[in-house]
């Protein structure tokens, strides 16, 4: 027995992407940066060179992942299809360190290759008595009363069966563009705060990447609308009574059709995976372990209440193109099927033409019978006279033998005209 030869691969797959084991005090910085997949390596060589300025620079060999660290700094990099995600770590940063100054210029100096989709800075810290003061100096007081301070409203829960809270408005940041996030650690275990950090980055990821359908479901909607109106027309059509052609209506059909399939084409892979990641936030969120801190929303609240309207924008938008290139398929089965009975109906006009073509052909053969039979009477006479002469001699017998056939003439006619009849007999029953 021989070993497949994908085993490997696939025995590792469960541990391609481990969570880290990190402690508090951690400052963290995630990333997500959309990029073509055909880029990806030049993002993978960017990596790599920002971590050995960071002076974590050691060997990677896979290049879809990696984890790179030292005793102050670390960095994570993943790889998906149509983006990357890149992670940093400040070990042992205070939690008033927000965003070092040292990361700014590496981050932002354009050698990282794409184009930043979602971020997220979170401040990993063990617990303190009043987190509500930080979030009024990091996040402003127009989160604590809607009724103060406008829409950003503070999200926070209890998570991990309460090893940890989680505060956060999902507000990005001006001074760096990113979404503030405090975890406050009560009794987590390092593990347990890798895969909580690393959920927290996720659900942020995913959160943005899903919401990229929006943009095409909204733009997809009149279309949709004023392709829907059209086969509405053309279906009223088809039940009025009007004169126009099958034919024609399949072609305007067919082009409605050509249009409604385009539009499938330009926004399916978009609006999967749209679905592909709404689910993956629905799994991170329930792996969170939520529970609610008095007076505040939860972060599955929050978003289930900004979310839900996106998320159900762009299933309708997929959903009714699905629908209508169905209606459109069953509409053009009714109008084939009219076609059909059309040109069957054509058919059989055909047929009945050419069947009364030969009709009339028979009818005409038999008037023309009679004027066969004289023919043909003329050239038996004709014959047996001059067989006669040639064969009875005497010139009285011959003139008595000549007289009987005169006299047989009709009888002659009326042999030649029963077998005529004869032949024909049978050709003209459809009569």
């Amino acid at each position: 027995m021989q070993t497949h030869a994908l085993y490997d691969q696939i025995t590792n797959e469960v541990h391609a992407r481990p969570f880290q084991k990190v402690q508090a005090p951690l400052y963290l910085v995630h990333m997500a940066i959309s990029l073509p997949s055909e880029q990806m390596d030049d993002a993978h060589h960017a990596t790599l060179q920002l971590a050995t300025e960071l002076g974590i620079g050691e060997q990677a060999n896979d290049d879809g992942f990696f984890f790179l660290s030292s005793e102050e700094f670390a960095l994570r990099f993943e790889r998906h299809n149509e983006f990357y995600s890149l992670t940093l770590y400040h070990f042992g940063a205070d939690s008033e360190d927000i965003f070092p100054q040292r990361w700014k210029p590496l981050l932002c100096d354009g050698r990282l290759p794409g184009k930043m989709l979602a971020g997220v800075e979170i401040i990993f810290r063990k617990r303190r008595e009043d987190p509500l003061a930080w979030c009024r100096k990091y996040f402003g007081q127009r989160n604590f009363a809607a009724e103060e301070f406008g829409d950003r409203q503070l999200a926070a829960s209890e998570v991990m069966s309460g090893g940890a809270t989680v505060w956060t408005d999902f507000a990005a940041c001006e001074e760096n563009g990113l979404v503030r996030v405090l975890v406050e650690d009560r009794s987590l275990q390092p593990f347990q705060a890798g895969r909580l950090l690393q959920r927290i980055c996720e659900i942020e990821t995913y959160r943005h990447v899903a919401l990229l359908a929006l943009p095409a479901a909204h733009a997809a909607m009149p279309l949709i609308t004023t392709l829907d109106k059209q086969l509405a027309d053309i279906t009223h059509r088809m039940t009025a009574d009007n004169k126009e052609q099958p034919s024609e209506v399949l072609q305007e059909l067919m082009t409605l059709a050509a249009q409604v399939e385009e539009l499938s084409a330009d926004t399916a892979n978009r609006f999967s995976a749209s679905e592909a990641y709404f689910a993956l936030l629905d799994t991170r969120l329930t792996e969170l372990r939520q529970e609610r801190i008095e007076g505040l929303q939860t972060i599955t609240q929050f978003m289930e209440r900004r979310l839900e309207p996106a998320r159900r924008t762009c299933h309708a938008a997929g959903r009714r193109i699905e629908q209508l290139s169905k209606r459109i398929a069953r509409v053009s089965e009714l109008i084939r099927s009219q076609v059909d009975l059309s040109i069957e109906q054509q058919n059989r006009d055909l047929l009945e033409a050419l069947n009364g073509r030969a009709r009339r052909q028979l009818r005409l053969q038999a008037k023309l019978e009679s004027f066969t039979i004289i023919v043909v009477t003329y050239y038996a006479f004709d014959l047996i006279e001059r067989t006669i002469r040639n064969t009875v001699p005497g010139e009285e017998l011959l003139n008595d033998v000549l007289m009987g056939v005169s006299f047989s003439v009709p009888l002659i006619a009326g042999v030649l005209w029963l077998y005529v009849r004869q032949l024909l007999k049978g050709y003209d029953e459809d009569d």
